[in-house]
């Protein structure tokens, strides 16, 4: 078991690698776009250590419970006395910015990849958190059309479950979570516009050697046409699931691989409900109206 100060200088070592952050919306291609990430020789790309749920939101509640006990116990006890010093706020950020630190370099097992990054889909809310905490920070995101989210979202439902829902009530429900993730990930390109980069799912399939060049290119990473292709070629639909892209298999996490497939899988009222909803972002990404 490593010391304290080896541990400590360990993750201090890693904080000066270039980090980054991948998020997007549940079923846009944020899995794919990880492993494309992680395919890289000089890159480390995991997911999902969900840093916000598991290590922050319940760290704050730990770290406010304990200030609540000590300055009641100071106030009933120890009043003239002067009883112990409060925990400051910010001691929240600097113990989970230390959780995450030590995540990453268990994620990297050794290795000295100059760049490390982790995916989660919902790093969208909590960049600038990250952001705080590593100034050198950077965050990529990846947006698809809603209707093939929220199509791709129905058909990972199990087959018994879809059976009691009614598809225009589940899409009226989980359209606006999915807009939330997008106008996020603008938010942050407009906030942080050289240390965010967006790709879309449709860019990756319809020219997969710019993108994924663009994506190396932006975290610092070489960009040879030897190492995209390889990056390519092993995380293509067909190399993940073992199926030809098109080849549809609902239920499994990796379905069907391509775009444009809510056209046989909506009516005209879900298009419709969804174009009112997000409409106004399509022309950004090229998504057909």
């Amino acid at each position: 078991m490593q010391s304290w100060p080896q541990r400590q200088a360990e993750v201090a070592a890693l904080a000066k690698r270039q980090l980054f952050f991948v998020g997007g919306a549940p079923r846009s291609g944020t899995t794919w776009l990880q492993h494309i990430l992680d395919a890289h020789p000089d890159i480390s790309c995991r997911g999902e250590g969900h840093f916000l749920q598991f290590l922050a939101t319940p760290m704050g509640a730990v770290m406010q419970h304990r200030r609540d006990q000590l300055q009641a116990k100071n106030t009933r006890l120890f009043r003239d006395l002067g009883g112990y010093p409060l925990p400051d706020p910010e001691d929240v950020e600097f113990l989970v910015g230390s959780a995450i630190l030590m995540a990453l370099a268990q994620q990297c097992d050794g290795h000295p990849y100059p760049i490390v990054g982790e995916k989660t889909p919902e790093n969208v809310f909590y960049f600038p958190n990250l952001k705080r905490l590593f100034p050198a920070a950077k965050f990529v995101g990846i947006a698809r059309d809603p209707r093939d989210i929220l199509v791709s979202a129905w058909h990972l439902i199990p087959p018994e479950r879809r059976q009691a829902l009614e598809q225009m009530a589940f899409v009226r429900q989980a359209v606006g979570a999915v807009g939330q993730f997008t106008t996020g990930m603008l938010s942050l390109q407009r906030r942080y516009p050289a240390d965010a980069l967006i790709v879309t799912y449709e860019a990756l399939l319809r020219e997969p050697e710019a993108t994924v060049a663009a994506l190396y290119r932006f975290l610092g990473a070489a960009d040879s046409p030897a190492i995209v292709a390889d990056s390519i070629a092993r995380t293509s639909f067909a190399a993940m699931s073992g199926r030809p892209a098109g080849v549809e298999d609902n239920g499994a996490f990796m379905r069907k691989g391509v775009a444009g497939d809510w056209r046989t899988h909506l009516t005209p009222e879900m298009n419709q409900l969804i174009l009112d909803q997000s409409g106004s972002l399509f022309p950004q990404f090229g998504w057909e109206i």
